[in-house]
């Protein structure tokens, strides 16, 4: 039988029992349209845990120092910090990508201004750290640097912004004394304050929210040394800090500024040898196939690995997809059962035109094929159906979430993921679910005499 008879063959065959098909793909229309919403609510819910919440692809690494408890205070014991040659050990082992060394400011430190965001200036402790720039090149681009100091520019007095070279700041100047003309300080701060501010903070206190793309420049005067809790005796330096981004690496409650310069507070400012060690490390893993073995090598190194829960909450998201693939597997299974019934009925009724079609010299293979290709196309049929209903209730489901549910932090814009593999998998699944119920009527109708067929024995 050419290819044209077989299409003619086909197309009439669903358009005489087009009714038949219709009832036997529902099943698969039906369960192709759940597995890919399930499947599409995962991808989208595991790409906001594991990307931005929880990443997975990016660990930091901590030295456990031991700890006395006496009643309320834990005491340290030993060193919490990590030295070069541990970082060197670190990028070594497979798997690692890149080891970035973050130092905590230890000298207290207080922030003062937001005038341009609050209406009023304020004053508050600042807690803050440092990391190598290279960490956020690819999100914030060279704006966050580590500032060199100008000595023309530093001996350039001034009383205000406007007195100073192209990108310079008047820092130190108040209404008794002059100050001088320096690069303002770049800081970073996380996604993750953004988020918090603009959902429960902003509510709480009848805040309007913040678009972050319009923070960018706001400046805060910070004295370094300087403590609003207690006095601390010590020199303070002033610098005018500048938000240049924002980055899941910086600290979630705080601010990140350049590594180079949080050195040189701490060797100024800190206590004896706050500068010798970094109290942490970020280590960018290659894949997320390579955190079990580079999680492993670290800590034999004696080292801990901080993943916020990460591994955690991708061994249960993969339980859960499994537990949803069983099931969806076993509904599916009951689909092609009602297929398998469906074209069994239509073989009965077809006993005759299949013994017509044997004794004029159609092939067992050519019959095969017309009932094969019939059930691949309400396979088709039947998923592209599917999909469609899957992605018209995500689309419900996504405008309900945004009208009804108040805003929660990290919130996507949808909920639901549908990845082009993901598409075609399902029209996969649902075509060779159908051909297998159809499989079984179609070789016990293919294989009697054509004789028999035709007198209808």
């Amino acid at each position: 039988m050419t290819g044209g008879n077989l299409a003619r063959a086909v197309g009439g065959d669903l358009r005489r029992h087009w009714r038949h098909l219709v009832a036997g793909g529902a099943g698969i229309a039906l369960t192709i349209a759940a597995l890919a919403f399930f499947v599409a609510l995962w991808l989208g819910v595991r790409g906001v845990l594991l990307g931005e919440v929880f990443p997975l692809h990016r660990v930091e690494v901590h030295r456990r120092a031991a700890e006395l408890n006496l009643l309320a205070v834990k005491l340290a014991l030993g060193s919490d910090t990590i030295g070069d040659e541990e970082l060197a050990a670190i990028g070594g082992i497979e798997g690692v990508a890149a080891v970035y060394p973050k130092m905590r400011l230890l000298a207290p430190a207080v922030a003062t201004g937001g005038e341009a965001l609050l209406g009023t200036a304020m004053q508050t402790e600042l807690v803050a750290d440092g990391i190598d720039p290279s960490l956020v090149a690819d999100r914030v681009g060279g704006a966050f640097h580590d500032p060199t100091v100008d000595p023309r520019n530093a001996s350039v007095p001034c009383t205000g912004d406007g007195g100073c070279p192209s990108g310079t700041a008047c820092v130190g100047a108040t209404s008794f004394r002059s100050g001088s003309c320096r690069e303002p300080i770049p800081v970073i701060v996380s996604e993750h304050m953004v988020e918090l501010y603009n959902g429960a903070f902003s509510r709480a206190y009848r805040l309007p929210k913040i678009n972050p793309e319009a923070l960018i420049g706001l400046g805060l005067d910070v004295d370094f040394g300087a403590s609003s809790l207690r006095p601390t005796g010590r020199r303070t330096v002033r610098e005018r800090l500048v938000l240049v981004g924002f980055s899941d690496a910086a600290m979630p409650l705080g601010v990140t500024l350049p590594l180079g310069f949080v050195k040189r507070l701490n060797r100024q400012l800190g206590p004896a040898g706050a500068a010798d060690g970094y109290h942490s490390a970020v280590v960018e893993i290659r894949s997320a196939d390579a955190a079990p073995g580079v999680t492993a090598a670290i800590e034999a190194l004696g080292l801990e690995v901080r993943d916020r829960g990460a591994r955690r909450i991708a061994t249960a998201l993969a339980v859960v997809l499994a537990i949803a693939t069983a099931v969806g597997a076993a509904v599916l299974a009951v689909a092609s059962l009602h297929v398998m019934h469906v074209f069994a009925l239509l073989a009965m009724f077809r006993r005759r035109e299949i013994g017509v079609l044997r004794a004029v010299g159609a092939s067992r293979r050519d019959i095969r094929s017309i009932f094969v290709i019939e059930a691949a196309v309400v396979g088709l049929a039947a998923g592209a159906a599917g999909l469609v209903c899957a992605v018209a209730i995500a689309e419900v489901a996504d405008r309900l979430r945004l009208d009804r549910l108040p805003d929660f932090p990290f919130a996507p814009e949808s909920l639901f993921v549908f990845p082009a593999w993901l598409l075609a998998g399902a029209l996969g699944v649902a075509a060779l679910a159908s051909v297998l119920g159809a499989l079984g009527p179609v070789l016990r109708a293919t294989a009697a005499d054509p004789a028999e067929l035709v007198s209808g024995g």
